[in-house]
């Protein structure tokens, strides 16, 4: 995957995607645009039904994507199809298993082709720009953007001390091993999941582990 940073201001990615799309259906390539104004995926492909099936159709996704003083730019290989099921069938008709890999050469100079396209079309739109790699604290935007995952809470562990006579107990002690007083009141922990459970329930609302009796 060929990634780039245009820097500089007021770059106007619909545009410039509507432009990379209408050079390729020139050149007599299928080519397709999708997003808005903060982000746009151009995909282009040449071949028809028959190419794709033997592996020979070269298919290219660009992303991009606005970003702090300018835009970034993804270009890679795209998926038009399954070649894992042409692989198989290479196995028995090993002519199209090695136009596969022709394909894959065809991939490679239309990504060399389009980075040098979308170079001049940006240069076209601002002509001060700056052309150059991804910075270290922008190669979030070079990848997808999953869901974040809430971090693990961690399970309680180390003394309780009883408010009574100030013995040390464990913490999952319900009374103070010195005075036999209660301890003080404290957030209970799913043993699976850890997450905070109430005090007389059964089950945890995180996770449905079934949770200990409480002591009394």
């Amino acid at each position: 995957m060929e990634t780039r940073f245009y820097q500089a201001r007021d770059l106007d990615i619909e545009r410039i995607a509507r432009d990379v799309e209408a050079i390729f259906h020139a050149q007599g390539y299928q080519a397709q645009r999708i997003g808005n104004r903060e982000q746009m995926i151009v995909q282009i492909r040449k071949g028809g039904d028959l190419e794709a099936l033997i592996g020979m159709q070269a298919a290219q996704t660009i992303t991009l994507r606005s970003a702090p003083g300018g835009i970034v730019a993804a270009i890679g290989a795209g998926q038009w199809i399954d070649k894992a099921a042409i692989g198989v069938m290479g196995l028995f008709l090993w002519p199209l298993f090695l136009t596969a890999g022709a394909g894959v050469l065809r991939q490679a100079s239309l990504e060399s082709q389009i980075v040098s396209t979308l170079d001049s079309i940006i240069l076209q739109h601002r002509s001060d720009v700056h052309i150059g790699p991804v910075p270290p604290h922008m190669q979030g935007y070079t990848q997808p953007h999953p869901q974040s995952q809430p971090a693990p809470q961690q399970a309680p562990h180390g003394k309780l001390e009883c408010s009574n006579c100030h013995a040390e107990n464990d913490y999952d002690d319900f009374y103070c091993s010195q005075c036999g007083k209660p301890l003080a009141v404290r957030q209970q922990h799913c043993p699976q999941c850890h997450a905070a459970v109430k005090a007389d329930a059964a089950f945890c609302t995180k996770c449905g582990t079934t949770l200990p009796a409480s002591k009394k």
